[in-house]
């Protein structure tokens, strides 16, 4: 099933320069279900906010409804994305913009397989990149690059660099497995009653974010808004979503905000064609299809 969601404007093209500095930023992958709700501001608070929780809910199974929104077999979403970089002064203030089709699907075995196909500028279309997250949390990640005719693969999970600027745990979801979540409040959130529940990093596990905080919406589980702390406890991410709807049965986020304070870049993204359950040939999740699309 395929809805249109919006045409992407025509802007200047980018120079490689900035693009490349931009690619970096462009993905995180943490639920695509959310709620519909104004852009972020400061909280409509109820009495009982941040206080003791009234429901009987556990933390446990507010995260596993959380986690059941994404229910499709696959997924084909096609996106563009607003970048803002303190750090870019030749951009002079002024959002650059990319389009990029996100490809997800779910095998039998409960592998995850994510392909990211940059569409524009063509010049990017090396930051192409495969991620294939197995039942036991372990991810793989890997781009193709050109100039050597190689593959560069990442399997740490705090590593930022080898795609997109952001961490293969982010670009897994955000793996909430691997936290423990407790419930410390309920309160009102622009208008919406939602739990707070902040995760910490479990013994053992790999992350480089060792707390998460999370607001999960009363109504239908969906998160909010999602903020990402650093080993000193200080915050790096913060992910809101501004709006979402149902498409073909699933909640799907349509446009939503990552603020990454730690490399001062701020972007705004946009669902412009969501597609599930189109039964993806596993064919366009391999090495082969990678190098394919990337050295076009």
């Amino acid at each position: 099933m395929k809805r249109s969601i919006g045409e992407a404007n025509n802007r200047p093209p980018l120079t490689r320069g900035s693009c490349r500095r931009i690619a970096c930023m462009c993905l995180l992958l943490i639920a695509p279900a959310g709620c519909e709700k104004k852009p972020p501001g400061d909280y409509a608070n109820t009495p009982n906010d941040n206080g003791a929780p009234s429901s009987q809910t556990s933390a446990a199974q507010i995260i596993e409804k959380y986690r059941s929104l994404d229910n499709s077999h696959d997924s084909t979403i096609k996106m563009k994305a607003l970048i803002n970089s303190q750090e870019d002064s030749a951009g002079l203030g002024t959002p650059q913009q990319i389009l990029l089709t996100m490809y997800s699907k779910r095998e039998p075995d409960s592998r995850r397989l994510i392909l990211a196909e940059f569409t524009s500028p063509p010049e990017e279309r090396d930051r192409d990149g495969l991620v294939t997250v197995s039942p036991d949390g372990r991810i793989e990640a890997v781009r193709y690059v050109q100039s050597t005719d190689s593959f560069l693969v990442a399997t740490d999970a705090t590593s930022e660099d080898a795609l997109f600027g952001l961490t293969t745990q982010e670009l897994a979801d955000g793996q909430p497995e691997k936290y423990d979540f407790t419930l410390v409040g309920e309160e009102t959130y622009e208008g919406t009653p939602v739990y707070r529940l902040e995760g910490k990093l479990k013994q053992g596990g790999e992350s480089k974010f060792p707390r998460v905080v999370l607001l999960i919406s009363k109504q239908d589980f969906a998160a909010l808004e999602a903020e990402f702390y650093d080993n000193h406890s200080a915050l790096a991410r913060r992910l809101v979503v501004t709006k979402a709807e149902q498409i073909a049965g699933h909640w799907t986020r349509l446009r939503w905000t990552i603020d990454n304070l730690a490399r001062q870049k701020k972007i705004d993204f946009e669902a412009v064609e969501v597609k599930y359950d189109q039964k993806l040939s596993v064919s366009i999740f391999t090495r082969e299809h990678l190098k394919k699309i990337a050295s076009r």
